[in-house]
């Protein structure tokens, strides 16, 4: 599964996923099914939204940033909803709150200068937020019982304690590990096909509230 994302994220064709990636599984209480209605509820905190038919991700990687925010790519993937952008609008602690009501949120976010977060939030509560770059120790985490797929991914954590901050200097793929590490928790895998083919899209009326 690893190796699978790592081929995925090097393919030298768009979009540029080594670059930057939003991806948000989002996995509803049992019981309490979501709809991409309900996504879009919850993303736009009461400003406006607009549900689109589907189209291909051309419309989210290449938007019109005359709007404010962008447009957000968002489809079934079984009982859960995936929020796709190539930005971090799906990893920003408001958001990822109001998305994770009576449901639990797993987040993989990137951008281009390496600033990075894996995270989990449960019902408004973020209980794992990682830095790919600096993940320290399995025990640094005590929140780690809620996402335990993260130890069975070998060399996700550090196994030295980072006291001066510098980082992995070995060949770990942090953003592979990332998106292993919600499939594994979700069954949902993000892949070429998913990549290539077209999915609903939410656009805004206006900013979306902190």
């Amino acid at each position: 599964m690893y190796e699978h994302y790592r081929r995925l994220i090097g393919e030298p064709v768009s979009p540029a996923l080594d670059v930057a990636l939003c991806w948000t599984v989002v996995v509803p209480d049992a019981g309490a099914p979501l709809t991409v209605e309900d996504i879009g509820t919850r993303l736009s905190g009461g400003t406006a939204y607009e549900v689109h038919e589907a189209a291909g991700l051309d419309v989210v990687d290449l938007p019109d940033y005359r709007l404010d925010p962008p447009p957000v790519a968002v489809d079934q993937a079984g009982p859960a909803i995936v929020v796709y952008r190539l930005d971090q609008l799906g990893a920003q602690p408001a958001v990822i709150r109001r998305l994770s009501a009576n449901a639990r949120v797993y987040n993989a976010w990137w951008n281009v200068n390496y600033a990075n977060s894996l995270s989990l939030t449960l019902d408004g509560e973020v209980l794992l937020a990682i830095n790919g770059l600096f993940p320290r120790r399995p025990e640094d985490h005590p929140n780690l019982t809620f996402w335990p797929e993260l130890t069975t991914i070998s060399g996700f954590f550090l196994d030295y304690d980072d006291t001066d901050w510098t980082g992995r200097d070995d060949d770990w793929d942090w953003r592979a590990g990332f998106l292993t590490g919600i499939e594994l928790a979700t069954g949902v895998r993000l892949d070429r096909g998913w990549l290539d083919a077209e999915h609903p899209y939410l656009t805004f009326g206006g900013p979306i509230p902190d």
